[in-house]
């Protein structure tokens, strides 16, 4: 007799492709389908990669409102989501609006109840400031007690304080690392020269920066520390990717600074792998951050990394990845050790022993999971 599969509702992702929704995929590309189904619930209208999903067996529950807006309608549009049955709910979230979908899960006899930090700052919902966003998540996290759930993730050790604060004692918290397929990001010479002549960039110095327009990501910084290396080194170039609320204020600056020919918005990209190939320099000066995913890529590939200060220590996986105020002088005096080129090291080794390979992660999730889990029948 088959075994009945393990149903998981992941909640959520969203069609913006950050990097939560990234990880979810990324976890349900690599899991024994044989033993495990995912659906997945989105705030998002439409998602452009709903079909390919629907094709491999998940239903999609799109939810048209946010708890803040009406807690009641949400509540119920939650409900209907249990209908059909979940043993597990895994909750990706990066600051507290309150407890709704925990409590209904576990009324609904949903067997484990997974939180799951990736963040440490509040993104602004609608009708809301960040200051209100921020009030309303330490109001939340004040009532956090380990009965909201069974079982607590975090990507980093900043993520799990933000989120659980000393509310949920340290042993019962695990750490996750955002583990990505690795061979997809090793260095790679002949793809870097070929997509360096696909793109124009032979003879230039590549700067790239791999993020949703957003405050969070300080795209602001970014434009303003390339305008001063790229009048140190002309043959620069700063590669944008990504899509977000804030495009067009960026773009803005960029012609303020009279760099419309030298920094490239490219927009969602389904070959990050290979744009990394091409980089010289990787940068990411976040006001805040936690364990981001493109870190993880960056020193998979061997590039050298500018991020802030605010990134967590687990950030520096190699010792390509450096942590530095966010003060353009550090970050320009930091960039310019790497004008003349470096040799790519190979980072197979380090990537694997520290966790952030999927193949081997994706073994501990799947005992996570099933551990002490009673199936719905």
């Amino acid at each position: 007799m088959e075994s009945k599969k393990i149903k998981v509702l992941h909640f959520s992702i969203a069609n913006s492709g950050g990097g939560i929704t990234k990880y979810a995929l990324r976890i349900w590309n690599a899991i024994d389908k044989d033993r495990f189904q995912f659906d997945f619930a989105t705030m998002s209208k439409s998602l452009d990669f709903a079909q390919e999903l629907e094709e491999q067996g998940c239903k999609i529950h799109y939810i048209s409102i946010y708890s803040e807006q009406d807690i009641l309608k949400f509540e119920e549009e939650i409900n209907k989501v249990f209908d059909d049955g979940y043993d597990i709910v895994h909750l990706h979230t990066s600051w507290w609006r309150g407890f709704a979908v925990e409590k209904i899960a576990k009324k609904r006899g949903v067997s484990k109840v997974i939180v799951h930090a990736h963040n440490t700052d509040v993104h602004i919902p609608i009708g809301m400031t960040r200051e209100e966003a921020r009030i309303l998540h330490n109001s939340w996290q004040k009532k956090v007690t380990p009965y909201i759930a069974t079982d607590f993730w975090a990507c980093a050790g900043n993520a799990a304080e933000w989120l659980y604060g000393e509310n949920i004692p340290e042993e019962q918290i695990k750490i996750i690392p955002n583990a990505i397929e690795l061979e997809k990001f090793y260095f790679n010479q002949s793809v870097r020269i070929r997509y360096r002549n696909k793109m124009n960039l032979q003879k230039q110095f590549v700067v790239g920066m791999i993020a949703r327009f957003q405050y969070q990501k300080n795209h602001e910084f970014a434009i303003e520390f390339f305008e001063k290396y790229h009048s140190k080194v002309p043959n620069s170039i700063l590669l944008l990717i990504g899509i977000g609320e804030l495009k067009n204020e960026i773009e803005i600056l960029v012609r303020k600074y009279h760099l419309e020919s030298k920094v490239r918005f490219l927009g969602l990209r389904d070959d990050v792998q290979n744009l990394l190939q091409a980089m010289d320099l990787f940068i990411l000066p976040s006001r805040f951050e936690a364990l981001a995913q493109t870190f993880v890529e960056a020193q998979a590939s061997g590039l050298k990394c500018i991020t802030s200060e605010f990134a967590p220590e687990e950030s520096k996986i190699t010792n390509n990845l450096v942590r530095l105020p966010l003060e353009i002088d550090l970050w320009l005096e930091e960039a310019l050790k790497w004008e003349a080129g470096y040799v790519r090291e190979n980072t197979k080794k380090i990537m694997r022993d520290k966790g952030y390979d999927i193949k081997y992660q994706i073994k501990e999730i799947e005992k996570l999971y099933a551990d002490n889990l009673e199936v719905i029948n």
